[in-house]
């Protein structure tokens, strides 16, 4: 699962898990138990070069096993290492958002270090200018706008099996 941040990921990813028989796992919230330390404090102390160190490590470890559905963070696919990675080990589901659903979402978070800004409202617009290009290179893209968490994997599984269906008639 990969997306901005606030767009689901690990309330879908979680789902999705569930439906699947398949283990969930947060990168982010790995990285937060590996450190004792959150990803804000990471942020704050080592600076967000050494975070994305931090991630790209965790990321490999991780995808060493299979039968999971992981979340990564906003800006993990950024690192085209990383992308490039997930995408030849996994299939790759990115979750799309409206910017004023992001926003609606967001706007009370304090917890996001990305979004530390005299305007948050303009770092979303600019940071999803960005991101939004690269998200939508995965294997599938499913917005969420409107839809309830089990109505987005309901999507998710869809799209899964005829991928699987047309995989089998290749």
């Amino acid at each position: 699962m990969i997306g901005f941040m606030g767009v689901g990921k690990t309330t879908v990813g979680k789902l999705l898990a569930q439906r699947l028989g398949y283990r969930f796992v947060d990168v982010d919230q790995v990285i937060e138990n590996e450190t004792g330390l959150s990803i804000s404090q990471i942020f704050s102390i080592y600076g967000e070069g050494y975070f994305r160190q931090l991630e790209r490590q965790t990321i490999r470890r991780i995808l060493d096993s299979s039968g999971m559905v992981i979340a990564t963070g906003g800006g993990a696919v950024m690192d085209p290492a990383n992308f490039s990675f997930l995408m030849e080990n996994g299939c790759v589901v990115a979750l799309d958002a409206s910017e004023d659903t992001l926003w609606e979402r967001l706007k009370s978070c304090n917890d996001r270090p990305m979004l530390y800004s005299n305007n948050p409202r303009e770092r979303v617009r600019a940071l999803l200018e960005i991101r939004r290009p690269v998200y939508h290179k995965a294997h599938f893209v499913v917005r969420v706008d409107g839809k309830s968490p089990d109505e987005v994997v309901d999507e998710i599984i869809a799209m899964i099996e005829v991928k699987e269906r047309d995989d089998h008639k290749e």
